[in-house]
């Protein structure tokens, strides 16, 4: 497993526009939330996806849900937005919708910013729109509205998806794959 952390940003909607997208060359297919924070599972996840109208994905109402602890919090990152991937190699088995869910919660939990079992962690969701690979959306700050400051966390990526690959059973992937010039470590 491969993850592929990017750089931070300022706003969930152009993260949530870009997935439920074409993407970059068209390669954005069947786009759904397969992964999302604790509460919101509570009711179901088919309540989070967002729908289409005219043949455009609507994410505002996810984007807003996402923001909430955002606007709510004292003195939030100016860049609340951590976004990664995390890919699957082509000799492992494709993984169930289900199966990539757990997945984003045990990775979640694994680097740090939603542990399992912690009501007021962060809020997140996992887009799949390709058998080999799904993208997290994660807000910085706290249900309880305290920032999340995230160090390390290329690494405590690479640690995490170790750990899943080795549950699972899948190929141990090679390093984090990390944005040039971040200084992110």
């Amino acid at each position: 497993m491969i993850p592929r952390v990017r750089p931070r940003s300022a706003n969930v909607g152009d993260a949530l526009r870009y997935l439920f997208g074409p993407g970059d060359d068209g390669e954005h297919h069947d786009q759904r939330l397969v992964g999302a924070w604790e509460a919101a599972t509570v009711r179901g996840i088919c309540d989070l996806q967002p729908q289409k109208s005219n043949g455009v994905w609507s994410v505002a109402q996810l984007a807003g849900l996402l923001e909430q602890p955002v606007l709510a919090g004292n003195n939030p990152p100016r860049k609340p937005v951590w976004h990664c991937s995390l890919h699957n190699h082509a000799e492992d088995p494709v993984l169930t919708d289900a199966q990539w869910g757990q997945v984003a919660a045990d990775f979640l939990d694994g680097v740090g910013l939603a542990p399992v079992g912690d009501p007021a962690a962060v809020r997140w969701v996992a887009v799949r729109h390709a058998a080999d690979h799904v993208h997290l959306v994660v807000t910085l700050v706290r249900q309880d509205g305290r920032n999340r400051w995230i160090r390390y966390d290329f690494r405590r990526s690479q640690t995490a998806a170790r750990a899943i690959e080795s549950r699972l059973g899948l190929r141990a992937g090679g390093p984090a794959r990390t944005p040039a010039g971040t200084g992110h470590g």
